[in-house]
């Protein structure tokens, strides 16, 4: 059975991604503004900020950013926090969420998965197939 889940992930990528670049050439339009949620332990961000927020955070695209760059793998933006301008990198691979509560739309992603290490995989459970065939 063909999984289609990745090309829809792609998809849905794809859709932040080109928001996010029309931002950055054109600066926010209307009323949008964005909010972002995402895996920390994945992305960039100041020590001060992970011990507060150590598996997932939202940001706010609204009145006070600046420098926001996009790439194909990642976005950076700098923001305050506590009153200090930081710079953080966000992997598109790390978006959970993706919202502009102006006009009611949002994108829930799924998040690539980390890597099982060696000694998960070798700790895997094998089954024998042919003890789950029917006899004919």
């Amino acid at each position: 059975m063909k999984d289609y889940n990745p090309y829809l992930q792609k998809a849905l990528k794809s859709v932040v991604h080109d928001v996010l670049l029309d931002v950055a050439r054109n600066g926010l339009t209307d009323e949008s503004y964005y909010m972002i949620s995402f895996q920390t332990p994945k992305s960039q961000i100041p020590d001060f900020v992970r011990a507060k927020y150590p598996s997932e955070m939202t940001i706010i695209l609204q009145n006070q950013f600046e420098d926001l760059h996009v790439n194909d793998s990642d976005f950076s933006v700098v923001l305050g926090f506590s009153g200090v301008p930081c710079e953080i990198r966000v992997p598109f691979d790390a978006i959970l969420n993706f919202a502009d509560p102006s006009q009611k739309f949002g994108l829930t992603l799924t998040p690539q998965s980390v890597p099982e290490t060696k000694e998960e995989k070798n700790n895997a459970e094998i089954i024998d197939l042919a003890s789950l065939r029917k006899k004919l």
